[in-house]
């Protein structure tokens, strides 16, 4: 188990029971890489992530633009201010309203709730402050936690993409989930 670091360089802006979500830093992705690695890159993802140490992740954070279309929040436990996650939304279509979102939990703090809450906040976000109509994500077949959560969430299997992601010498289904504005209840 890996030492937790509070990290107080960002007012918390989206609160809810358990945690908060707030803006990502530089030192937070330094200090939160290590959840993606131990969670397997190529499981997470249906594009080819760079191997990179902690540091060039947070300075690949910093040189990026900052944009409206996308931002990472950290998920902040309220209790300790410990952060315990990170959600981003990403691939804003301002034609249509709709946008992706994904999340990475620290392995150890999986289960508590806290993806769930912070789904549900980011959400809210999305469809009462930013507009959107649609909500969508993607996931592989056998990510069976990250379908719980998303059905937990409240949001519809829309389909299947065949074969869709190169896991561990096989090809993977991907699972494509949407939640509309009209579906979403806070």
């Amino acid at each position: 188990m890996t030492e937790k670091i509070v990290i107080l360089d960002a007012p918390p802006s989206l609160i809810g029971d358990k945690i908060y979500l707030r803006a990502a830093t530089e030192k937070d992705i330094a200090n939160t890489y290590h959840w993606f690695i131990l969670s397997e890159p190529s499981s997470q993802s249906c594009h080819p992530h760079p191997f990179m140490s902690a540091a060039e992740a947070a300075e690949a954070f910093k040189k990026k633009e900052k944009s409206t279309d996308q931002q990472r929040f950290v998920i902040v436990r309220l209790t300790d201010k410990i952060p315990v996650g990170i959600i981003n939304f990403f691939n804003m279509n301002s034609l249509n309203r709709s946008i992706e979102f994904g999340i990475i939990v620290d392995p150890d703090e999986q289960r508590n709730g806290y993806a769930t809450e912070a789904t549900r906040l980011l959400c809210n976000y999305l469809f009462n402050y930013r507009g959107m109509n649609k909500i969508w994500a993607q996931t592989a077949s056998f990510n069976k936690g990250a379908v719980r959560l998303l059905e937990k969430a409240g949001f519809k299997k829309d389909g299947t993409l065949r074969q869709h992601y190169f896991f561990e010498g096989e090809f993977h289904d991907a699972f494509v989930y949407s939640m509309l504005r009209f579906e979403f209840e806070w």
